[in-house]
C-alpha cells in the first residue's frame, strides 16, 4: 500500500506548456491519493510473480513494464520511468502516482530471460486529482500490454558488462474519435522496444562505477487515432564518475516526440474557429544534469532541460528549465 501528496504549481502545463512533463511532479495536480493498493505471490521458486490490485504500469514498486535502470536517473518524465509515449498513445494506461485496478504475470524460465503480460482498466477519470485514487469503479475499457525481456551478464558471477534489451507491444479497447473524420476506430495499438548496456567500468566491479548507455523507440502506427507514432530516447548514464565521488552520476539524455500528420490536419483546419490554435509537428528534450550523493540518505541533482518546439508547435520559443531535484530516503 503506498500514498502520495504532491503541491504547488505544474511546471509544464501551467507555465512552459510542453508535453514531455518537465518533472515528475508535472504528471499529477497537487492534492493527496492512493497510490499502490495490491498483492504480489512468487510461486514456483520465484519463476511465476504475479501481481494484483491498484496498479500502474511503470516500475517505481517491482519490476514492471518498459524499464530501464537508466531511466530513474533523470528527472524529465520523457525518461524518466518508462518511454512517454506509451502513456501519451493510450490514455488510461496510467503511470505512479495514479493507479487502477490490474493484473500482471511475470514467468521467467531462467535468470536472463522473461514473458511478461498485464491487463488494466483503463479509464483516465480514475487518475483525476479529485478521485483521490479512491475511485474503484470498472468504467474503463481494457488496456493490455506484453513484454519480452532477455537480462545478459546480470548474475553475481558475472565478469562482462551488464545490459537488458525488450521487446513489447500494447493495445487500448474501445472506440475512439478518428482524427480530421467523422469516424471512429477501434482503439489504439503500439509497440515498443527498449535497450541498455554498460560500455566501460570506471574501477573495480564490486564499486558499480561504470558507463553506459540506453535507447527507446515507441510506434503507434495508426496514426489516424494515436497523437504521437513516433517516439524515441536516447542517453548516457556514468555512475561514480569521479573516483572521490562513487556514489554520484551524471546524466545525459534525449527524448524526441513526432505528432501525427491527421492530428496536425484537424488542427489546421480548426484555426478558423481559434485562431491561435498551434498545429503540433514534434517536440525535443535535451536533459543533463549530476547528482550529489551529500550523505547516505540525502542526495541533490542540478540539472538543465532544454525544450525545443514545446508543445509541439515550431512557432513556439524554445525553454530552458534548471532546477535541483532533492532525494531523502530513510
Amino acid at each position: 500500500m503506498g500514498f502520495s501528496t504532491n503541491f504547488g504549481s505544474q511546471l509544464s502545463q501551467d507555465v512552459v506548456g510542453n508535453t514531455f512533463p518537465i518533472q515528475s511532479s508535472d504528471v499529477a495536480p497537487p492534492g493527496p491519493r492512493l497510490t499502490t493498493l495490491s498483492y504480489t505471490q512468487s510461486l514456483f521458486q520465484d519463476s511465476l510473480n504475479l501481481r494484483i490490485g491498484r496498479l500502474s504500469i511503470d516500475s517505481l514498486y517491482g519490476e514492471e513494464f518498459a524499464a530501464s535502470r537508466y531511466f530513474r536517473q533523470f528527472t524529465s518524465v520523457a525518461f524518466n520511468a518508462i518511454p512517454f509515449a506509451i502513456f501519451y498513445n493510450a490514455p488510461g494506461a496510467l503511470g505512479y502516482p495514479a493507479t487502477t485496478w490490474g493484473a500482471r504475470a511475470r514467468y521467467a524460465p531462467s535468470a536472463d530471460f522473461y514473458v511478461m503480460a498485464g491487463i488494466y482498466n483503463a479509464d483516465p477519470d480514475v487518475g483525476l486529482a479529485s478521485r483521490h485514487g479512491l475511485d474503484f469503479t470498472l468504467n474503463g475499457p481494457a488496456f493490455a500490454i506484453g513484454e519480452v525481456g532477455w537480462k545478459r551478464n546480470l548474475g553475481p558471477n558475472a565478469t562482462a558488462l551488464p545490459g537488458n534489451v525488450k521487446l513489447g507491444a500494447f493495445v487500448l479497447g474501445g472506440e475512439v474519435p478518428a482524427f480530421d473524420s467523422s469516424a471512429t476506430a477501434g482503439g489504439r495499438h503500439g509497440f515498443y522496444v527498449l535497450a541498455d548496456q554498460a560500455i566501460a567500468r570506471l574501477g573495480a566491479k564490486e564499486e558499480g562505477r561504470q558507463v553506459g548507455i540506453f535507447g527507446s523507440l515507441v510506434t503507434a502506427p495508426d496514426t489516424s487515432v494515436s497523437p504521437m507514432p513516433l517516439f524515441f530516447s536516447t542517453g548516457l548514464v556514468a555512475y561514480g564518475p569521479f573516483p572521490n565521488r562513487p556514489r554520484d552520476f551524471l546524466a545525459l539524455g534525449m527524448a524526441y516526440g513526432s505528432y501525427s500528420s491527421a492530428l496536425r490536419r484537424e488542427q489546421q483546419a480548426l484555426k478558423w474557429l481559434n485562431p491561435s490554435t498551434l498545429p503540433q509537428v514534434s517536440e525535443l528534450t535535451l536533459e543533463l544534469s549530476y547528482a550529489l550523493q551529500l550523505l547516505p540518505g540525502l542526495m541533490l541533482q542540478p540539472g538543465a532541460q532544454l525544450l525545443i518546439n514545446p508543445g509541439g508547435s515550431p512557432a513556439t520559443p524554445t525553454a530552458l528549465a534548471l532546477g535541483v531535484n532533492a532525494v531523502v530516503s530513510f
